[in-house]
């Protein structure tokens, strides 16, 4: 016989109530819209995440052959992602964005295009 889970409506925590995250992940309605604060001037953005697996010299050329971006920014990028977890690190047109997402692909590392 099947059965059936129930989901709360709301996950309570000290002084607020805040619906559960739309993909049942724990702390995912917790992080900060990567765009807050990003200098964006182009209308796609390509979103990097963290992993355990890429060494910051790994990330950091990637970034330079994808995006042509210097070492010193490729590094800042590659900071950024591994303290919150996920970086804007590219925007420009959809195509463009498209490319560049693709190349970073290239050695699994976990990248979406996002409007901006």
């Amino acid at each position: 016989m099947p059965t059936t889970i129930e989901r709360p409506g709301t996950i309570e925590r000290p002084g607020t109530v805040q619906p559960p995250s739309p993909l049942g992940l724990p702390g995912f309605d917790e992080w900060e819209d990567v765009r807050a604060g990003a200098d964006i001037s182009g209308p796609w953005i390509v979103i990097l995440y963290n992993d355990d697996w890429h060494t910051f010299e790994d990330v950091i050329d990637i970034l330079q052959k994808a995006t042509g971006c210097s070492e010193e920014q490729g590094y800042a990028i590659a900071v950024e992602v591994d303290s919150k977890g996920r970086a804007i690190c590219f925007d420009g047109s959809r195509e463009e964005c498209e490319r560049v997402a693709a190349i970073i692909a290239t050695i699994r590392l976990q990248v979406e295009t996002d409007r901006a």
